[in-house]
């Protein structure tokens, strides 16, 4: 298992200027890092306060873009432990499926969708792979409702004659 491309990303992002919901981009920076490479209750523990931080409640903020990025750069170098990958996916599912918070739009981020949904674009084919495949915990189905809200029409024509 290879790091390279996800650190790469991670480096990238000038985390300490991004807004979070409620705290600095730095706190993202550290929990992603948590839930992509721990494993067990510590990488639990930072899923649950990524959600807050990047897609609460549905309302997307500014560091979302990033975090998919890191997220799809995990995903593609894979990276994740597989124990992890599921709810990996589920933070993805989240963040394509959440819209701008309203402050984000009085920011001039209203598009914080579909810069979300482009970035998550980049990796669509190893999330097909993944949602093609099988495994026992269940990230083959959280990949397949990603794939579902990133493109719809094509994705149930790739799942369903897997079938």
């Amino acid at each position: 298992m290879t790091v390279g491309l996800t650190e790469r990303q991670l480096a990238s992002v000038p985390w300490g200027k991004l807004r979070a919901g409620g705290e600095s981009g730095l706190a993202v920076e550290q929990d992603l890092r948590q839930m992509l490479f721990g494993e067990g209750k510590a990488a639990g523990d930072a899923y649950m306060r990524l959600e807050n931080l990047v897609v609460a409640q549905g309302n997307l903020f500014q560091c979302a873009p990033a975090v998919t990025s890191v997220v799809v750069a995990a995903i593609v170098d894979e990276a994740v432990p597989e124990k992890s990958l599921a709810m990996v996916l589920d933070l993805l599912g989240r963040i394509v499926g959440g819209e701008a918070d309203p402050s984000e739009v009085d920011a001039g981020n209203g598009d914080l969708s579909a810069q979300c949904q482009a970035e998550a674009l980049r990796g669509y084919w190893s999330i097909v792979r993944i949602a093609l495949s099988s495994d026992p915990f269940g990230a083959h189905e959280v990949a397949a409702d990603v794939l579902a809200v990133l493109d719809e029409p094509r994705s149930r024509l790739l799942l369903n004659d897997n079938e």
